[in-house]
């Protein structure tokens, strides 16, 4: 595995005007072809980077089909995520940006007038389903205890501190984010544990260019095949390059007509879960928030 530290980093107005948009190739010198542990110039882990260490997991029975079948989910709350502006809602200061393929599955804690914590409503309705993917989570968390068992261990003991029913077993992770075949814009994650450290890993089908993910500020980039995993400091600031299938289309969730696919499983740990209840006092105080 290469080891490297970088030294350069893009002037803060630069970055700026990147917030929010789809990066090009412009946006990187350095792209990682092999396993690497990069560092930031404060000797801080980025990202390390595993090509390949998922292959079994990820093409284990049934596993694509479950993470397939969370393409249809669109999501309105992505942010600079989406890759577009917010729309604000009329007569309202809530606002909105254009809808992505994209399902948050396991724990959330309440927000908004969800002011109780829950599984999320595609994780109560396929107990199954989601338990067949905490295999591949499982060996996400080893991975992450292998290679940056600092982060690691200030995660599990997060983890550790919440009530086991909102954190995946085996895992120091209580949410996961399906991405399916769309270029996220340049953002930093936000509510997952400052002290922990996320995880991305791929699964691919068919044939596309681009979705190539950037650190913009470093300069570095990946182009996550199938199987492969990447460990990061999501804090960071980071996006995808533009996605194009073969057959020339710019897809917002699996290619119909090509069939072209990138799905990306992003496992983390939400903060604010370590302070829910039990399962039984957070049906609770959702029984109190409904109206009669």
């Amino acid at each position: 595995m290469i080891d490297l530290r970088l030294r350069r980093r893009t002037a803060a107005a630069e970055l700026e005007a990147k917030q929010g948009k789809i990066l090009g190739d412009e946006d990187y010198n350095l792209l990682l072809t092999g396993p690497s542990f990069v560092r930031m110039p404060d000797n801080r882990p980025l990202c390390v980077y595993l090509p390949g260490v998922l292959r079994a997991e990820v093409d284990s029975p049934g596993m694509y089909e479950v993470l397939h079948s969370l393409h249809s989910n669109r999501s309105i709350n992505r942010g600079a995520a989406s890759g577009s502006k917010r729309i604000r809602y009329t007569h309202s200061t809530r606002s909105k940006s254009l809808p992505v393929a994209s399902a948050a599955v396991g724990a959330m804690e309440g927000t908004g007038a969800k002011s109780y914590c829950r599984l999320t409503s595609w994780t109560g309705r396929n107990l199954p389903q989601w338990r067949s993917l905490q295999p591949l989570l499982q060996e996400v968390a080893r991975r992450q205890r292998q290679y940056v068992p600092g982060r690691a261990e200030a995660q599990q003991a997060a983890a550790d501190a919440t009530d086991p029913a909102w954190v995946v077993p085996g895992t120091p992770f209580t949410t996961i984010t399906v991405n399916n075949t769309f270029a996220t814009g340049v953002h930093t994650d936000r509510g997952d544990l400052d002290a922990g450290f996320s995880a991305i890993a791929v699964l691919r089908r068919g044939d596309y260019s681009g979705g190539r993910l950037v650190f913009p500020e470093y300069r570095v980039a990946v182009d996550l095949g199938h199987g492969d995993l990447i460990l990061m400091d999501a804090h960071q600031w980071h996006g995808n390059t533009a996605l194009v299938c073969a057959c020339g289309e710019q897809p917002n969730g699996w290619c119909h007509t090509c069939g072209a696919e990138r799905i990306s499983v992003v496992s983390y740990f939400r903060t604010r879960v370590q302070g829910c209840g039990t399962p039984e006092q957070e049906l609770r105080r959702a029984d109190k928030a409904v109206p009669l």
